[in-house]
């Protein structure tokens, strides 16, 4: 297959210094040293998909500078390199934010995290948002290769269809770092909450209020929503609560797309289907806020009260959770942070500085409202 991190002809960087900043980027992923050759002028040509020309005049300015050397009927080697060699140029310093919905309350609040760190270091940042579109997501996951951006902080907003685009990314040595999501297929760099944790924490707080009906509504299929429903699993089984698969249900992708127009649609139609039950749930732990709020609508809508009948408990702790009618028990995840550890790690990777593979998991906290009643859980 022909090689896809190709120079842009229509960028207005020109094609001789995007292939010497590839060929720089190229020596620094293979870890190559004083003295090693590098890759003949034809490969490199095939590899980039410009003219022999543009190849020659890139290396004759890494020559110049004092980066290769040429032999004569030989080949070109590595001369030196130094960190300089590594610095990004002002026109190149973009970092691209790959993400489903920038309005949305929980990446904005990750993206102010970005933006502080962001400025300290002097690059720009460069958003591309999907609208919540598979298809634009997966279209803007390969158009990095071909941007004019150095590295890439990435919210795979919907797992499994998200794969092969990102394994093609590390394939290529492009630097990048997921955010609220990882791959269990792929080692990459990723700063997530942890969502197992946080889930058991919610639902054994649930049970210690005497809740043994529980139910959990999802989102999409991805690795945030699977580690929360583990964790309501095992805050189940570990309080001697057999695990109900009718009490486990989830969002189908055109209600999931519709949050951000209409908040409170996320979770009311799964939660109608949950209290229609011959022994329905007395409580409810739903996948996010906004699944949440949706839920609160259908218990309401049902002459019930929140927490009397139906207690309920989120996941995020959006802005508006401590400002409904009845405000919400949830688990706050620390955006700000996710967003200052990824670019930071982004850096690092871009300048040279860091080669090791960087998972963080963040704590999160729960924080006890209205919406579930009784106090605090034990510590």
């Amino acid at each position: 297959m022909k090689d896809s991190y190709i120079a842009v002809s229509n960028s207005p960087i020109p094609l001789y210094y995007q292939v010497k900043k590839m060929i720089i980027s190229e020596l620094m992923r293979r870890n190559l040293k004083t003295g090693d050759i590098i890759p003949k002028e034809m490969d490199l040509c095939k590899k980039y998909d410009v003219s022999r020309i543009t190849v020659r005049r890139a290396i004759a300015e890494l020559v110049s500078e004092g980066v290769l050397y040429r032999v004569s009927g030989v080949g070109t080697f590595i001369k030196e390199l130094t960190e300089k060699d590594f610095h990004i140029s002002g026109k190149d310093r973009q970092i691209a934010l790959v993400v489903p919905d920038i309005e949305d309350l929980a990446i904005s609040a990750i993206f102010s995290g970005i933006d502080i760190a962001a400025q300290k270091h002097d690059y720009e940042i460069i958003i591309y948002s999907s609208g919540r579109r598979i298809e634009k997501e997966n279209y803007n996951l390969s158009h990095l290769l071909q941007s004019n951006s150095t590295g890439a902080i990435i919210f795979p907003n919907w797992g499994t269809a998200n794969v092969s685009h990102i394994f093609e990314l590390k394939r290529q040595g492009f630097p990048f770092v997921l955010i609220d999501r990882y791959f269990r297929e792929i080692e990459t760099d990723y700063v997530v909450t942890d969502n197992i944790a946080g889930a058991f924490d919610a639902v054994t707080h649930l049970i210690r209020l005497g809740h043994k009906r529980i139910g959990f509504i999802g989102g999409l299929d991805n690795s945030a929503g699977n580690d929360r429903m583990e964790g309501y699993k095992k805050a189940l089984s570990k309080n001697g609560i057999v695990v109900d698969e009718d009490l486990i249900t989830a969002l189908d992708k055109n209600n999931y797309s519709r949050l951000q127009t209409e908040p409170d649609s996320g979770g009311y139609r799964e939660t109608k289907n949950l209290l229609k039950l011959k022994n329905r749930v007395t409580a409810i732990f739903a996948a996010s806020d906004g699944i949440a709020i949706g839920a609160m609508r259908a218990i309401k809508d049902a002459g019930l009260k929140i927490p009397d009948d139906v207690a309920v408990v989120g996941f995020d702790n959006l802005k508006y959770a401590s400002l409904l009618e009845v405000p919400l028990t949830t688990v706050a995840q620390p955006f700000k942070e996710i967003g200052q550890k990824a670019i930071e790690i982004l850096i690092s990777k871009i300048e040279g500085k860091s080669k090791e593979l960087n998972q963080i998991i963040l704590k999160p906290e729960l924080v006890i409202r209205k919406t579930c009643g009784g106090i605090s859980p034990e510590k």
